[in-house]
């Protein structure tokens, strides 16, 4: 593990009410082991040059159970063992060490991750009893518009300590690179490297399923309108969401999902509470990422790494709003679209 790092005993300014959080180190995570130099050059592919340049931001909750936790390892004990299998990890995932070079290719010069490690003084259960927002923002450790994710570093990761030895830990992956999947592949090779267990090996062959292509242009990085924001957080029962999955079960969707009946719902909502100022029913638009790699022909394994989230937009007026507008395009129809733009790619 080669680590650069600053230590900080400082209180800082991320604090809500009673709670208080403390920068205890800074540090940069490199691979265990010198990348190839015939993998020194990641070629994106299409869809990764088309993603938007910000971050996808995790926060995983680990509480401390005895039973599981037979080792007792310390606080100090964990975090070595967090720090040393992230190193070795990043050895598999190479391009998340490295740097964005131009729009067409990552250079994976092991430059590293940023690793930050916090204190929180009060207990886990405590703070999940009622999560604070703005405290749960300060848990990630960088903002997801940040241009870092152009300039910076692919991978970063905050490690919060909890009063009771409970962790927190935020990672934010750039979605140049990475979408959800991707993201989940790289926590468990991480996760299965720490208990010191085998998993997968990523596949990096994106570029030659859609070839990337050479715009003139850079995008600039995401900006958020962040002061027409806020948030909310709702609690569904799973009671509550299988009746409302029953209700709105109709012809065309006879059993929705999870999401797609809470989608709705919230959806309605939100179109009825733009009605608050208007008499008149607006246009509203929703858009939902959705995983590609099952719907391709043939099917990619769901280790593939790259961004390969098919956005749909769905439009619709408040006495519009039903639950297939919700529903997934049909399996034929999603083999054309992939089928001619591969056939678009591979041309050009």
């Amino acid at each position: 593990m080669v680590v650069i790092g600053l230590k900080i005993n400082i209180s800082c300014s991320k604090q809500n009410g009673q709670t208080t959080m403390e920068i205890v180190t800074i540090e940069t995570i490199k691979p265990s082991s010198p990348t190839p130099f015939h993998l020194r050059n990641f070629q994106l592919s299409l869809l990764d040059q088309l993603a938007p340049v910000c971050y996808g931001p995790l926060l995983l909750f680990y509480s401390i159970n005895p039973q599981i936790n037979h080792l007792k390892l310390t606080l100090s004990e964990r975090s070595h063992l967090l720090k040393t299998s992230l190193s070795e990890t990043l050895t598999r995932f190479y391009p998340l060490a490295g740097r964005i070079k131009d729009d067409t290719s990552i250079e994976c010069n092991d430059e590293g991750v940023v690793f930050v490690e916090t204190r929180v003084n009060c207990f886990l259960s405590t703070f999940l009893r009622k999560p604070d927002a703005q405290m749960i923002r300060k848990m990630i450790p960088v903002e997801i518009d940040s241009p870092e994710a152009l300039s910076g570093s692919l991978l970063q990761i905050q490690i919060n300590c909890f009063a009771c030895g409970g962790l927190a830990i935020g990672v934010c992956i750039s979605q140049k690179i990475s979408d959800a999947i991707t993201a989940t592949i790289f926590i468990k090779d991480w996760a299965a490297t720490a208990a010191g267990a085998s998993s997968l090996l990523p596949l990096f062959n994106a570029a030659a399923i859609f070839p990337p292509r050479n715009f003139s242009f850079t995008k600039p990085a995401s900006k958020l309108q962040k002061e027409a924001y806020i948030t909310k957080r709702f609690v569904f029962e799973a009671s509550k969401i299988a009746a409302l999955k029953a209700k709105a079960a109709s012809e065309s969707v006879e059993n929705p999902t999870r999401v797609e009946a809470v989608t709705g719902l919230i959806w309605k909502c939100a179109m009825n509470a733009s009605r608050s100022n208007t008499e008149h029913f607006r246009l509203s638009i929703l858009s939902q990422s959705v995983n590609i790699r099952r719907r391709m022909t043939p099917p990619l394994p769901e280790h593939t790494v790259w961004e390969p989230s098919r956005t749909l937009r769905f439009t619709g007026y408040r006495r519009r709003c039903r639950i297939g507008k919700l529903s997934l395009p049909a399996e034929k129809r999603d083999e054309r679209f992939w089928r001619k733009l591969r056939e678009e790619t591979s041309r050009r």
